[in-house]
């Protein structure tokens, strides 16, 4: 997204297809520089040509509001739901010794997942 400079959207969503245009995307963001919300919608027609606006401000939040309806998904959902179901990404190993001896093996990630590898008995 662009706007008083180049920046990374923080919310992408997926709008339903209509009659004119087949894919239909709305990144959602605030500028670094003036903190102004910043929408930018990109649709593609069925001919392959693209249909890009970019928005600020009132007009933004406008946009926002009008397209609520529409949203099928969002990019921030599915990778909510896949970092916290399991350990993702980049993986490291953590042991702990319980009272009784055994050694418990965990693998965990970045995100304060762990998940139970394997339990040793130590006697």
């Amino acid at each position: 997204m662009r706007h008083c400079s180049q920046f990374s959207a923080d919310e992408v969503y997926y709008l339903k297809e209509n009659s004119i245009f087949t894919t239909r995307i709305l990144s959602i963001g605030f500028c670094p520089i003036c903190k102004r919300p910043v929408a930018e919608l990109v649709e593609y027609n069925f001919a392959g040509g693209i249909n890009k606006q970019t928005l600020s401000g009132i007009h933004a939040q406008t946009l926002m509001l009008n397209l609520k309806d529409e949203i099928v998904s969002a990019v921030g959902d599915v990778n909510y739901q896949k970092i916290k179901s399991r350990p993702f990404g980049w993986k490291f190993g953590f042991n702990k010794e319980t009272k009784n001896g055994k050694i418990k093996q965990y693998a965990c990630d970045f995100y304060g997942n762990q998940e139970l590898v394997k339990t040793i008995n130590n006697s």
